[in-house]
C-alpha cells in the first residue's frame, strides 16, 4: 500500500513538473516580449523618475531566456526521464535560486541608494523648470516634470504652492491636461494638491515591493520545481 502510494505520488510529481514547465516557457516568452516592448515603446506609457527602464528591460529579457533555458531542460526531462537532463536541470535551478537569493540581498543594500537616486532627479527636473521661469522653460524640460506629475497625478515638488508662478503651474498639474502643448500653463486653484515627491516615492517603494515579493514567489517556486524533479527521478529509477 506505501509503495502504490509512493508510486502515484512520484507519477503526480511527473505530471506537475511537465505542467509547471509549460508554463515556464510560456511565461519566460512573455517576459522576454514584455522586456522588448518597455525598449521600443516604453517611454510612452512609463514615468521618467531617474530610473534607466532599459537596463530593467534588458534584465527582463536576460531572466526570460535564462528561464526559457532552465524551462526546457525540465520539460523534456520529465517527459523523457533522462537523468541527465534532469540531473542538469536540478543543477540551474540551484544556480538560479542562489542568484536570485543574492539579487534579493543586493536588493535591500542598495534600496536607499535607488531612493536617493529618484530624488536627487526629481529635485534637479522641477527647480530646473522653475527657476527657468515658464516664459523661457524649453520643452523637453517641461516635459520631464510633466511625465512626473500627469503619472503620480500631484503638483510640484511639496505642492501647487511650489511653483510660485503668479497663481499658474503647468498644465499637467490639472486633471484637463492634454500633451498638444507640454509648456501650457493652468490655475492654481484647480490643480493637484499632493505633492511629488512624496507621491513618487510611494511609486517606487510600491514598485520596489512588488518586485521583492515577485522574487520570493519565484524563489519559492523554483524549490518546488526542484522537489518535483527529485521526485520524477525516483519514479524513473523505479521503473527502471
Amino acid at each position: 500500500m506505501c509503495e502504490c502510494l509512493k508510486s502515484c505520488i512520484q507519477g503526480m510529481a511527473k505530471v506537475i513538473l511537465i505542467l509547471i514547465n509549460t508554463i515556464s516557457l510560456l511565461a519566460s516568452l512573455a517576459l522576454i516580449a514584455f522586456g522588448v516592448f518597455v525598449i521600443l515603446r516604453g517611454e510612452e506609457y512609463i514615468p521618467d523618475a531617474g530610473v534607466d527602464v532599459n537596463a530593467i528591460a534588458y534584465a527582463l529579457i536576460v531572466l526570460g531566456v535564462v528561464l526559457l533555458f532552465v524551462s526546457c531542460f525540465g520539460f523534456f526531462g520529465a517527459c523523457t526521464g533522462k537523468h541527465g537532463l534532469l540531473n542538469f536541470y536540478l543543477i540551474l535551478l540551484g544556480v538560479v535560486v542562489a542568484l536570485l537569493v543574492a539579487a534579493l540581498i543586493y536588493g535591500f543594500v542598495m534600496k536607499s541608494d535607488v531612493e536617493d537616486t529618484v530624488e536627487n532627479y526629481i529635485t534637479d527636473a522641477f527647480d530646473t523648470v522653475k527657476n527657468a521661469t515658464s516664459a523661457n522653460a524649453t520643452v523637453d524640460q517641461f516635459v520631464a516634470v510633466n511625465t512626473i506629475q500627469v503619472a503620480v497625478k500631484c503638483c510640484g515638488i511639496t505642492g501647487p504652492d511650489y511653483w510660485d508662478w503668479d497663481g499658474q503651474v503647468p498644465s499637467s498639474c490639472c486633471a484637463n491636461f492634454t500633451t498638444t502643448d507640454a509648456t501650457a500653463l493652468c490655475d492654481s486653484a484647480d490643480a493637484y494638491t499632493s505633492a511629488c515627491m512624496s507621491g513618487t516615492e510611494d511609486l517606487i517603494q510600491n514598485a520596489l515591493l512588488a518586485v521583492v515579493v515577485l522574487l520570493v514567489v519565484i524563489i519559492i517556486f523554483l524549490v518546488a520545481c526542484m522537489i518535483f524533479a527529485c521526485c520524477s527521478k525516483k519514479e524513473y529509477e523505479q521503473v527502471a
